[in-house]
């Protein structure tokens, strides 16, 4: 999803083709009117995009407003608000029930705040960012969850960033609810540099690692205040453009590895690992030594109906991480463009480049 995509200002068919050539399938816009709003899924429809999409009318009429919207085949959903705290939650569960009473169809989407500090969250409203999490669900009729945290720092890695993972994707199980999280598509102060394709990655192949559904992207249209976001002030293409559109295309490869699949156990590898994060202590039956050096990995076991998945996420930006693997006969290997040949095709000594992945698939146990 592209979040702060396509303007009011350039809603043509070109701007809504290059999206989708980027690799998106959802567009996040706000419009000054119901028309614009219209006028913007007529053309998202036109080009396989779907719209989560607001206007004013929404608010101020939103059963009326539904009723014109409800079956328009790019609609995916109604955008509510971004960062509530405890407070705008009464309001909020309000406005969603209303829109649902009118539209079961099509989900209302909020965003929520991200977890900087998981037990320290007297600003949002609650004492920790668990039942922050939780209650928001309770009170709120939403039927996904979404957060931001945007960890790549020019100093390295926000040492927070796993522990808001940890505890999101634990309270996402727990809700029974799937839930999306963001990759950092711009520049928004000189804290973020620009992001790199090692970047993307991590935090797009980390999101994926714990379970989430849906991959945001913010900004796609540079603001004033930006330094840097994939389409820029004069409406040209960044160098941004092109690695969003790269990690997009690999992760549609791997569609089938990440869609529906469920979370079995999240994992670090390395003498540190990242605060709020378990060390691997034991592994699956199909490989029988797996070791990493250097700074360390995210290790996912996923299962996804016949198969499971180890998903081995390299947390270092910079340096290649080396890794041993051996496993069994049935152990197999999943490629880049989602192909998937034996493990034993590789030698058992290998690297994962800076922020990418390496993926290994064996028969889920009945």
């Amino acid at each position: 999803m592209a979040w702060a995509g396509i303007p009011d200002s350039e809603t043509n068919l070109e701007r809504f083709r290059e999206l989708k050539e980027m690799g998106i399938n959802v567009n996040l816009s706000n419009y000054p009117s119901a028309d614009a709003m219209q006028k913007a899924l007529d053309l998202a429809q036109q080009v396989g995009i779907k719209m989560i999409t607001s206007c004013p009318e929404l608010k101020n009429d939103p059963e009326k407003t539904v009723k014109r919207f409800i079956n328009h085949p790019a609609l995916a959903g109604y955008f509510l608000r971004d960062e509530p705290v405890r407070k705008d939650f009464a309001e909020l569960g309000e406005w969603a029930r209303k829109i649902a009473s009118a539209d079961n169809k099509h989900f209302c989407f909020v965003n929520l705040i991200s977890a900087i500090n998981t037990t320290k969250t007297e600003a949002l409203g609650t004492s920790s960012y668990a039942e922050y999490i939780s209650t928001f669900s309770k009170e709120v009729p939403v039927q996904l969850l979404s957060f931001d945290f945007y960890p790549i720092l020019t100093v390295g890695i926000h040492e927070s960033w796993y522990d808001g993972l940890e505890v999101f994707s634990a309270e996402a199980k727990k809700l029974d609810k799937p839930f999306w999280a963001f990759a950092l598509a711009s520049s928004y102060n000189s804290l973020h540099p620009v992001p790199t394709l090692p970047a993307l990655r991590l935090q797009l192949y980390s999101n994926l690692a714990y379970g989430a559904q849906g991959l945001e992207y913010w900004a796609y249209w540079m603001s004033v205040g930006l330094h840097c976001a994939p389409i820029g002030l004069d409406g040209r293409r960044t160098v941004v453009y092109d690695r969003i559109k790269t990690v997009n295309n690999e992760i549609q490869n791997l569609a089938g590895v990440f869609v529906g699949a469920k979370v079995l156990s999240v994992r670090h590898t390395g003498v540190v690992t990242p605060k709020g994060t378990s060390q691997l202590s034991s592994l699956p039956s199909a490989i029988r030594v797996f070791e990493t050096e250097g700074n360390g990995a995210v290790v996912s076991i996923l299962e996804n109906g016949p198969n499971t998945f180890f998903m081995v996420v390299n947390r270092d930006l910079k340096n290649n991480l080396p890794m041993i693997i051996l496993g069994d006969e049935s152990l197999k290997r999943v490629l880049k463009d989602g192909s998937i040949v034996k493990a034993s095709t590789y030698a058992s000594t290998t690297e994962i480049e800076p922020g990418d992945i390496a993926i290994y698939l064996y028969p889920t146990k009945k």
